[in-house]
C-alpha cells in the first residue's frame, strides 16, 4: 500500500487534465478509474466541441473557465500533437425576436471576454453556410469555436502524465473512503490506497464519492443525450458548428462537424434516473432529425450510419462545483462538470492545482 501525495478519482477529461497539470510538480500522484479504459465514462460520448464561451452566464464559474480553457486547449493540442480544428460556430435566429436574444447572448459573451463576435445577416449566411435553411435571418458568429477528439485528448493527457511519473490504475472502483491522521485511506477493487490529498473527478458518480468522504450536499442526475453520426460523404454539409437558440437545460440540438470528418446531429437532453442507461430511441431520433432539419433541411435519416447516447453529470445548479471541503481537509470536489466541461478542463486543472 503506497502513500501518495495526491489521488485523483476519475479518468475522464477532467481527471486526466488534473493529472497532467499536477505532474509538473514533485508529487507522488495516482489516477484511478473504475472502467477498463480511461475516458470510458462521460468523456467517450462527448460531442468534441471546444466552445468559445457564448452560452454561459457572465458571472458563472463555467463561463470563465470555458473562455480560459478555449485558449489553453490550443496550446495543449500543439504540445501533445492532438488535432484541433477551429471551425467557428453559428447560433441561428429565424425571426426578429430571436435576433434580440442573439444580442443578449453576444452582450454576455463580450463580458466574459469571448473575442471577435459578430452578428451576421442573410447575405453572409448564404455565402458562408450555403446549406443552411433559407428562413434563417441572422446568426451570432463566434470564430474561436472548434472541434477535437475527446478520447484522443484524454489519452494524450494521461500518457504525458504517466511519462511525468503519474501512476494510472484502471478497473479500480472506489468502495470506501476513510480519513485518519490527515491521511485518506481509499479502499478499491484493487486494494488499499493512501493519500494526503484526494481529488474527486468521478463524473456521474461524484456525489457517491463525495458522500464517502462525508460531504453530502449535492446530487448528480444523469442527463441523457442521443446523438447520430452521418456518412462521411456529407462531410461538407456545414462549414461551421450550427446551434439553435439555447434552452434553460441545453445548448439545443446541433449540426456539427467531428474530428474524423463525419457530421453529427444531436444531442437530446433528458434527465433520467439510471446512470448506466445508454440506450437510444425512436423518439430521440425523431426529435433530433426534426430539429436538425430546421437548421439544414437536406439532412436525411438515410445519411445516418451510427448512433449512441451519452450521459452528462448535472448537479442541479447551473454551474460547476469546484471547491476544497473544509469538513474533510484535503478533499477537493470537482463535480457537475457537464457542458462546457471538455473545453474548460485545462482551466479546471489549473484551478484545482491552485487549490
Amino acid at each position: 500500500m503506497r502513500l501518495y501525495d495526491v489521488i485523483i478519482i476519475g479518468g475522464g477529461i477532467v481527471g486526466a487534465s488534473i493529472a497532467r497539470e499536477l505532474s509538473r510538480y514533485k508529487l507522488n500522484i495516482a489516477l484511478i478509474e473504475k472502467e477498463e479504459e480511461l475516458a470510458f465514462g462521460v468523456s467517450k460520448s462527448n460531442s468534441g466541441i471546444i466552445h468559445p464561451g457564448t452560452q454561459n452566464p457572465p458571472s458563472s464559474l463555467k463561463g470563465r473557465l470555458c473562455v480560459q480553457g478555449n485558449i489553453l486547449t490550443r496550446k495543449i493540442a500543439r504540445e501533445l500533437g492532438v488535432d484541433f480544428k477551429e471551425t467557428g460556430e453559428l447560433i441561428v435566429a429565424f425571426n426578429e425576436e430571436e435576433v434580440v436574444r442573439l444580442e443578449a447572448i453576444k452582450k454576455d459573451a463580450v463580458l466574459l471576454g469571448v473575442p471577435n463576435l459578430k452578428i451576421v445577416g442573410r447575405s453572409w449566411l448564404k455565402a458562408n453556410e450555403p446549406n443552411l435553411n433559407l428562413e434563417a435571418i441572422a446568426a451570432l458568429y463566434a470564430p474561436t469555436a472548434g472541434i477535437i477528439s475527446p478520447y484522443r485528448l484524454v489519452y494524450a493527457l494521461s500518457e504525458n502524465a504517466a511519462k511525468n511519473g503519474v501512476d494510472i490504475h484502471t478497473l479500480t472502483e472506489v468502495k470506501q473512503i476513510q480519513r485518519s491522521r490527515r491521511i485518506f485511506e481509499v479502499a478499491t477493487a484493487k486494494g488499499m490506497f493512501q493519500a494526503k490529498y484526494l481529488i474527486n473527478a468521478a463524473g456521474l458518480f461524484a456525489d457517491t464519492i463525495s458522500k464517502m468522504a462525508g460531504i453530502d450536499d449535492f446530487k448528480i442526475m444523469a442527463r441523457k443525450g442521443e446523438e447520430f453520426i452521418l456518412d462521411k460523404k456529407k462531410e461538407l454539409l456545414t462549414r461551421h458548428l450550427l446551434f439553435p437558440l439555447p434552452s434553460k437545460t441545453s445548448k439545443g440540438i446541433l449540426v456539427i462537424k467531428t474530428s474524423d470528418g463525419n457530421p453529427m446531429i444531436g444531442p437530446t437532453a433528458e434527465e433520467i434516473g439510471d446512470k448506466e442507461d445508454l440506450s437510444t430511441s425512436d423518439e430521440g431520433l425523431k426529435k433530433v432529425l426534426d430539429s436538425a432539419k430546421r437548421l439544414i433541411p437536406s439532412v436525411s435519416a438515410t445519411d445516418i450510419i451510427a448512433y449512441f447516447a451519452g450521459l452528462r453529470p448535472a448537479a442541479g445548479i447551473n454551474d460547476f462545483i469546484i471547491r476544497h471541503e473544509d469538513k474533510a481537509p484535503g478533499f477537493i470536489n470537482v463535480a457537475g462538470i457537464q457542458s462546457p466541461g471538455l473545453t474548460a478542463a485545462p482551466a479546471i486543472a489549473l484551478m484545482v492545482a491552485g487549490i
